[in-house]
C-alpha cells in the first residue's frame, strides 16, 4: 500500500502569525515535524504557501509544493500538492504542521490496519473538557464518529480529545475540497464536520496521548521550554 504523508503549511496564521517559522529546539517548527514524519514515512511532501517557506524546505532536502495561498484550509492545500505532482496513493495522512513533536505513534497508528471508513483520525483520554481549544469527539460502537464539538461532549464524559491526524482516501479528500464549507463546520470551526455533513464516514482510533499542537504565544514559548528540556 503506498501512503504519503503531507504537511500542509502556512505563513498567515491567524492566532500566531509565521509559527511555522518559529525556531523550537534550534530549527524551524515546520522542519521539526518533517524530521520526525520521515521517520515513520518514505515520503513526505511540504505543502506551502510561498517562496519562503518553499526555501526553506527545500534548503532541508525536503520535497516542496508550493500551493495557492488563498486557499482555506490544510486539508486543500494537501489535495493541491496531490494534483500538483499527478499523485494519487492509496492513501494520504494530513500531518499537522504545528506539532513539534509528532509521535511516531500516532502516525503509526494510521499506517496499519484501519476501518472500512474513507478518513481515519485518531483521539486521547481527556480529563478536562472546558477548553473549547481542545476537540472533543463522540464515537458509536464501531469507533465511528458521531460528532465533533469544541462543548464537553458527551454530557459527564467520558471524554476524549480529537488528534488531528487525518488519514484520506484519494476519493474522499477530492469530495472534501469539491465542497463548500457546511452549516456546522462554520458553527464549530471544524472543517471534519463538512465530512460528516456530505456523508463521509470518519473512523476513529484511540491512542494514548493527545498531540501537543502550537497555537498561541504561550503555546510556543512551552514547546520552547520542552525542547530546551529534551522533547
Amino acid at each position: 500500500m503506498q501512503l504519503i504523508g503531507v504537511i500542509p503549511a502556512r505563513l498567515a496564521s491567524q492566532r500566531l502569525p509565521q509559527k511555522a517559522l518559529a525556531e523550537i529546539g534550534g530549527e524551524p517548527m515546520i522542519l521539526a515535524v518533517w524530521r520526525r514524519a520521515r521517520r515513520v514515512l518514505d515520503r513526505v511532501i511540504l505543502a506551502v504557501d510561498g517562496p519562503e517557506l518553499a526555501a526553506l524546505g527545500r534548503a532541508a532536502g525536503a520535497e516542496v509544493v508550493v500551493t495557492d495561498p488563498a486557499l482555506p484550509s490544510g486539508s486543500d492545500r494537501v489535495a493541491a500538492a496531490l494534483e500538483a505532482l499527478n499523485l494519487r496513493p492509496d492513501a494520504v495522512i494530513n500531518i499537522q504542521g504545528d506539532q513539534p513533536f509528532l509521535a511516531e505513534a500516532h502516525l503509526r497508528a494510521l499506517c496499519g490496519p484501519v476501518g472500512g471508513a474513507p478518513v481515519v483520525t485518531l483521539a486521547a483520554p481527556l480529563a478536562d473538557p472546558a477548553d473549547p481549544a481542545r476537540v472533543k469527539v463522540v464515537c458509536d460502537g464501531r469507533g465511528r464518529a458521531l460528532y465533533f464539538s469544541r462543548a464537553a461532549i458527551p454530557h459527564g464524559g467520558p471524554y476524549r480529545q480529537h488528534v488531528g491526524l487525518y488519514r484520506f482516501s484519494p476519493d474522499a479528500l477530492a469530495r472534501f475540497v469539491a465542497a463548500p464549507p457546511s452549516p456546522l463546520e462554520r458553527i464549530e470551526g471544524l472543517e471534519q464536520l463538512r465530512l460528516m455533513e456530505i456523508g463521509v464516514p470518519i473512523d476513529v482510533i484511540d491512542v494514548d496521548e493527545p498531540a501537543f499542537s502550537v497555537d498561541t504565544p504561550d503555546d510556543l514559548s512551552e514547546a520552547r521550554r520542552r525542547a530546551a528540556a529534551g522533547g
